[in-house]
C-alpha cells in the first residue's frame, strides 16, 4: 500500500468513520430523548469535527508529499538510476550510507516511506557483492602476477575473458590474446574461485535487479519521476 493511501485511511477514513459510529450508536440509543434542535445542533458538531479533520489531513498530505519528494532527491532516486558498479568496492560504503539514511529519515508519521523489503533487499544484495569482491580481488592479484611490474592491468579485459562481463572492444588481438591467456591460466589453475565469482556476481545481478523493480513500483505509485 502507498503512503499516500495509508494517510488517507489512518488521517481521513478512520476518525471520520470512528465519529459517525458514535453518532449513530448514540442516536440509536438515545433517540426518544432527542428532539430537533438537539439533533440539529449534534449534526452541526459532527460536520465541524469532520471539517477539522479535513483541513489537518490537507496539511499532513501536503507534508508527506513535501518528504517523499525531498527523499526521491536524495535517496531513492540515487538507488533507482545510479546503476552500481560492481567491480568498485566504494559502491558498497555509497549504498550502504543511503540505506542507513533511508532507515532513519524516511518515515513520516510512522508511515514507511519505502518499498516494503527494500531494506532487507538491500542487505542481501551487499552480502552477495562482499562475497562475489573478495573473491574478484584475489583474481586480480593473481592477473597482476603474469603482467609486468611496468604494465597496468586490463580490467576490463581480465573481467571479460574470466567470464564476469561479456564487453571487450577496440583491442588489437595481441592484448586480446594476452589476457585471454591470463584468464585461461587463472580459470585452470583455480576453478573454484573463479565459479564461485560468477555465482555470486550473478546473484548480486539478480539483487541489484530485484531492488530496481522495488522501486521502480514504488516511484511509480507516487508519481514520482524515473528519469533524470
Amino acid at each position: 500500500m502507498i503512503p499516500s493511501t495509508k494517510l488517507n485511511l489512518w488521517i481521513l477514513a478512520l476518525p471520520i468513520f470512528s465519529i459517525a459510529s458514535v453518532f449513530i450508536i448514540g442516536f440509536y440509543f438515545y433517540r426518544e430523548s432527542f428532539d430537533a434542535s438537539a439533533f440539529s445542533t449534534a449534526v452541526s458538531s459532527l460536520l465541524s469535527a469532520i471539517l477539522v479533520i479535513l483541513l489537518v489531513w490537507e496539511r499532513l498530505r501536503d507534508s508527506l508529499f513535501k518528504k517523499l519528494e525531498y527523499l526521491h532527491k536524495n535517496f531513492l532516486f540515487k538507488l533507482y538510476y545510479d546503476r552500481p558498479n560492481l567491480f568498485w568496492r566504494g559502491m558498497q560504503d555509497e549504498i550502504r550510507r543511503l540505506r542507513l539514511d533511508l532507515g532513519k529519515y524516511a518515515k513520516f508519521l510512522n508511515l514507511q516511506l519505502y518499498p516494503s523489503n527494500l531494506l532487507k533487499e538491500i542487505d542481501r544484495f551487499l552480502s552477495l557483492h562482499s562475497e562475489f569482491f573478495k573473491r574478484y580481488q584475489e583474481i586480480e592479484e593473481l592477473a597482476k602476477k603474469q603482467i609486468e611490474r611496468s604494465d597496468v592491468l586490463n580490467r576490463d579485459l581480465l573481467q571479460c575473458f574470466v567470464g564476469l562481463t561479456d564487453y571487450h572492444s577496440g583491442y588489437t588481438a595481441e592484448v586480446l590474446e594476452k589476457y585471454k591467456g591470463i584468464a585461461q591460466t587463472i580459470t585452470k589453475k583455480n576453478p573454484k574461485l573463479v565459479s564461485e565469482a560468477k555465482e555470486f556476481i550473478e546473484k548480486t545481478r539478480e539483487s541489484e535487479k530485484q531492488i530496481h523493480s522495488l522501486l521502480e513500483d514504488f516511484l511509480k505509485s507516487n508519481n514520482l519521476r524515473l528519469e533524470p
